[in-house]
């Protein structure tokens, strides 16, 4: 098993900013000697991690939508 694992897929995505937005991005990437693709990254799983009202409703779209039926015998 190797120590080092390989990182993670990366896909493509556009988006629209808006520019003093875009500049400020740029910015803080040339700041932290950096992307601005690490950058938002780096800032959305912030986002994600600290919101607790996407994680509870993250957790609940993760709930099956209808119950399974009990496999259980219930004896009288």
């Amino acid at each position: 098993m190797p120590i080092i694992k390989k990182p993670p897929e990366t896909v493509s995505r556009e988006f629209r900013l808006e520019e003093p937005v875009s500049l400020t991005l740029d910015n803080y990437a040339k700041f932290i000697g950096s992307t601005p693709d690490h950058v938002i990254t780096s800032a959305l799983r912030f986002v994600f991690w600290k919101d607790l009202d996407f994680k509870r409703w993250q957790k609940e779209q993760r709930k099956p939508s209808h119950p399974t039926p009990s496999t259980e015998v219930k004896r009288a």
